[in-house]
């Protein structure tokens, strides 16, 4: 059993989607070095769908061959209220 040539390396990307252009998405995600949060425009593949309510919510992107094959709602953030509120 042989490795194809097919095999693709993915690379995961997590963060806050910002917004949905044609053809290319925006990302907020915290910076390495500084931990600052940065803004990371990706390319988006042919096929890809995306739940426009995603926007504004945390998300992890797969990354295959330089561009987004898939965009998933993080489970841990439906229904969270991003307002804080002091009682």
């Amino acid at each position: 059993m042989s490795i194809g040539s097919d095999f693709k390396e993915a690379t995961f990307i997590v963060g806050k989607l910002v917004r949905i252009l044609k053809r290319k998405a925006e990302i907020e995600v915290e910076d390495e070095d500084t931990g600052e949060p940065s803004l990371m425009k990706v390319r988006l593949a042919e096929d890809v769908n995306i739940d426009i309510n995603s926007i504004g919510e945390d998300v992890k992107a797969v990354i295959v061959d330089g561009r987004v094959a898939r965009i998933t709602r993080l489970m841990g953030n439906v229904g969270r209220d991003h307002q804080r509120t002091d009682v």
